[in-house]
């Protein structure tokens, strides 16, 4: 995806071209913003990176979500050179962000069906971007939006993923929220790989489809196993177990 350039900065591109303003969303970290924006009619999510991001999170970006490597993948569209950095302008999507706790109540309450189809499809979706060559790091709920009319899943924000299919952890604890996370996520030095990301979502399906605990058991316990030898390897061996077991089998 060669992006086209222009002399302003991001932000200001974006008030020349987005029609109403801006409206810019409040972070946390201030390594990059991100602002909703309608451009020739069209509604997108825009997230703005520094030059110093360019080989690194926007490049992970790109090639995750420009063309998608899955549906449920949000696409992204454009890419914007700036005088101070890069724009991405996304699909803007219709959906609930799942960090919030309201929200996460809300999609708990679903019928089954609809929760087993979501898992299901984050289940694929991370599993194409292993398939990619590519480590997943930081997902947990916070990277999923749910649109409930439609119900359907949707996953975003790939910049802290890595371009290889293993790598060391250089921190105390890895990104990520610690209700998902696998036990190697909380020492320095680990091999983090594919079976640490079959534990993450072992847990995500637990969480998530708590009738099926008895019907699951045998699967979720290896998908969650402390010794990763002992888990499946690749998350498309555990997609295949668990969809025999669920309502969509």
């Amino acid at each position: 995806m060669p992006p086209d350039s222009s002399p302003l900065t991001g932000a200001a591109w974006l008030r020349l071209h987005s029609t109403p303003e801006p409206v810019e969303i409040q972070k946390a970290t201030k390594e990059t913003r991100a602002w909703f924006v309608v451009i020739e009619g069209t509604p997108y999510f825009a997230k703005w990176y520094p030059n110093e991001l360019l080989d690194t999170w926007v490049a992970m970006e790109i090639k995750i979500a420009g063309p998608p490597l899955h549906p449920r993948i949000v696409p992204l569209r454009k890419a914007k050179r700036c005088r101070d950095g890069i724009v991405l302008l996304y699909d803007r999507i219709s959906a609930e962000d799942l960090s919030s706790q309201d929200n996460r109540k809300k999609f708990a309450a679903l019928p089954v069906w609809p929760r087993a189809k979501a898992c299901l499809d984050v289940i694929a979706a991370l599993g194409a971007i292993c398939d990619a060559g590519f480590s997943v790091v930081d997902w947990y709920e916070g990277n999923m939006i749910y649109d409930f009319e439609a119900e359907q899943m949707w996953l975003f924000d790939w910049e802290l993923c890595h371009p290889v299919s293993a790598y060391t952890l250089e921190m105390d604890s890895n990104y990520g929220s610690s209700r998902l996370m696998a036990p190697e996520e909380f020492i320095r030095g680990s091999l983090i790989d594919e079976s640490t990301l079959v534990y993450n979502l072992g847990r995500f399906a637990t969480l998530t489809l708590p009738e099926y605990a008895e019907n699951l058991a045998e699967v979720l316990s290896k998908a969650t196993y402390p010794a990763r030898d002992h888990r499946y390897q690749t998350v498309k061996d555990f997609r295949t177990a668990i969809r025999r077991l669920t309502v969509l089998g």
